[in-house]
């Protein structure tokens, strides 16, 4: 019986896998700055979104774990540029010639700026970095400068690795009982799938105790929605989501 339901839900990631035509990650925390990518296969576009400082430039570097030579960049200071490092020491990073990101959204809400912007996942120049839609994570570098001024050197900086999970057609997911949350286990942070038709109120966090920690009062129409539990210490919890004529309840996992 154990391996015949290890079977069928092998067998149902595949088929999820083989429908999913999105692949992101979730809105995930470095430092001061937040950073998100989605994959569409259709299109091979990835659609990146970064949350920084209005005050001050924010960025990213793909496929490094420092400012290795040539490595793609991502800045925002008073505009959005296309860059990519020249020396693995603390020097600004070069802007190229010609700019392959194309800009979405531009909005700011107190002292938080959030960009969004689209890109190929193939440009043809040998310093962008190429994505491929089998990409499972993605290692990057983060830096905050003190101001905009994007050739002045970063107070804050690190590392960090981005994990790509299937977007799942939030069309098969048409009452509350058919819901999905994922990626589970994650870091903290969870989406919600499920149809536009469908309404969640109230969001209820329990742990293996069956103990309240957290309820969020909300309601949520939207298709696809996160959950952030990055307060939370690592462990089993329990996602109660409800509406006034139904309810569920998904067992989470904080890694």
């Amino acid at each position: 019986m154990k391996k015949t339901c290890l079977l069928l839900m092998f067998c149902l990631g595949l088929i999820l896998s083989a429908n999913a035509q999105q692949k992101e990650t979730a809105l995930t925390t470095m430092g001061g700055m937040k950073v998100k990518m989605n994959l569409d296969s259709a299109t091979s576009l990835v659609t990146i979104t970064m949350v920084g400082p209005s005050n001050k430039w924010f960025s990213i570097g793909l496929s490094t774990s420092d400012m290795a030579t040539n490595k793609d960049v991502y800045t925002y200071g008073t505009s959005l540029l296309d860059q990519y490092f020249t020396s693995n020491g603390h020097v600004a990073p070069t802007t190229d010639t010609t700019n392959n990101l194309t800009l979405v959204s531009n909005t700011v809400a107190g002292t938080t700026r959030t960009v969004v912007f689209t890109r190929p996942f193939s440009t043809g120049d040998a310093k962008d970095y190429t994505f491929a839609y089998t990409l499972n994570s993605l290692n990057i570098v983060w830096g905050i400068g003190p101001s905009t001024t994007v050739t002045s050197e970063h107070s804050t900086y690190g590392t960090k690795t981005l994990t790509f999970s299937a977007v799942l057609d939030s069309e098969q997911f048409d009452t509350l009982q058919d819901i999905a949350v994922y990626p589970n286990p994650s870091s903290g942070l969870f989406n919600i799938a499920k149809s536009s038709l469908v309404k969640i109120d109230k969001v209820r966090i329990f742990d293996t105790n069956a103990k309240l920690l957290k309820e969020i009062n909300t309601e949520i129409t939207d298709q696809n929605n996160t959950i952030d539990l990055t307060d939370l210490t690592r462990g089993i919890y329990f996602m109660e989501l409800s509406n006034e004529s139904d309810q569920i309840v998904k067992k989470v996992v904080i890694n």
